[in-house]
């Protein structure tokens, strides 16, 4: 059974560049996990720095979270 406390909430952490980032990539600039009907999923926020008429001030995505690839099966 799964542990409904915190159902339909999440968290966002700020994202610190990494060594791997591309060049002229947009990456999120916070990240973290939602929980929503009971599932764990990814959430990515970016924060609207050229904001303009009649656009968001924060865009958010969801996604299904991954599996590393560096993970070995044995």
């Amino acid at each position: 059974m799964a542990d409904n406390k915190y159902d339909n909430s999440g968290a966002l952490w700020k994202r610190e560049p990494r060594e791997t980032d591309k060049a002229g990539v947009k990456y999120p600039h916070y990240q973290g996990n939602v929980t929503i009907g009971g599932v764990k999923k990814n959430l990515a926020a970016w924060l609207n720095t050229e904001k303009k008429e009649n656009q968001p001030d924060i865009s958010l995505k969801i996604s299904e979270i991954q599996e590393k690839a560096d993970k070995a099966p044995f």
